[in-house]
């Protein structure tokens, strides 16, 4: 059971790829950016992280996976980036956003 939830949390986080957590990515359509969005999906971390939410009974908990996804989401994406060569290595970080 808790299995197929938490594939159901990472389908949902895959398929609601506008807004919310998912403004924390650059908008890039080339084809690098759409690979490593798909990429960050996928991720590990991200999943798991995504998998602690709790589908609206406990609202402080799902809004810490939220902050969570904010903060993987981006790490995940820039490493996948880095990766394929294509965004520059170094330079400033990026403004995090704190809330939706």
């Amino acid at each position: 059971m808790i299995r197929s939830l938490a594939l159901l949390a990472a389908i949902a986080l895959a398929a609601c790829e506008q807004g919310g957590v998912w403004d924390s990515l650059p908008r890039d359509d080339s084809p690098d950016g759409r690979a490593c969005r798909e990429e960050a999906a996928r991720d590990p971390e991200v999943r798991r992280i995504a998998s602690a939410q709790t589908g609206g009974v406990n609202p402080t908990q799902d809004a810490r996976v939220r902050q969570e996804l904010m903060d993987a989401l981006p790490r995940a994406w820039n490493a996948c980036m880095l990766r394929r060569g294509a965004a520059p290595a170094g330079g400033v970080e990026p403004l995090r956003r704190r809330t939706f």
